[in-house]
């Protein structure tokens, strides 16, 4: 079983996290059933724009927020901040992870320019205090997003997967409204709920 001094950590930060909800834009309804949901995500050759060394995300065990996005879409660069600063107040809860993934429009990707535009883009929209909560994650020959539109119902930018620790879409959100942001945070915070009781090891980072 979890840890009591875990879990107590948790239902703590998921109290603040509750408590910030109305503040964000809107107050929108829950995501339609998308048929993504109930699918799993298996790993995915994911890039870091950060380290390149670094090892692609795993998702079993965590509570993912994987976010297709582009530097070239006015909606993403409306979405991406607010995710951010989700991620930000949820920066001390190992069970929880954002896969933003930048991309360029094209594949294969030209890596040097993809990661001038998306650190550019950071920098211009995102406070310095929340910089480090997202690690910015590049598609480079396609494959992720090849994936994601054969079995996952990806067809729109930005598109964005809440996904459980079982590996499993529990929600999916296409395009973006103001309300999205709202929505997003409840239904993290169900998921996030429902990990602190589940059976097994807290997750680590």
């Amino acid at each position: 079983m979890i840890p009591r001094r875990r879990h107590l950590s948790a239902a703590m930060l998921l109290a603040a996290v509750v408590a910030w909800l109305p503040f964000a834009a809107g107050c929108g309804s829950a995501t339609s059933v998308h048929p993504a949901v109930g699918r799993t995500v298996g790993n995915l050759p994911l890039v870091s724009l950060a380290d390149p060394g670094r090892q692609p995300p795993t998702f079993v065990g965590r509570v993912t927020l994987l976010n297709f996005w582009g530097t070239w879409c006015p909606p993403c660069r409306r979405e991406l901040p607010g995710l951010v600063r989700l991620a930000d107040r949820l920066r001390s809860e190992p069970a929880f992870q954002l896969v933003a993934v930048s991309c360029g429009g094209r594949a294969p990707e030209d890596m040097a320019t993809l990661t001038e535009l998306t650190n550019a883009f950071l920098k211009e929209a995102v406070s310095p205090a929340q910089r480090s909560a997202i690690d910015p994650w590049a598609d480079p020959d396609g494959r992720t997003r090849m994936i994601f539109s054969a079995s996952f119902g990806f067809d729109a930018f930005p598109t964005t997967y809440l996904v459980g620790p079982d590996a499993r879409v529990r929600q999916v959100w296409v395009g973006y409204r103001s309300r999205d942001e709202a929505d997003i945070a409840r239904a993290i915070v169900a998921a996030l709920k429902e990990a602190a009781q589940a059976p097994g090891p807290p997750a680590v980072r």
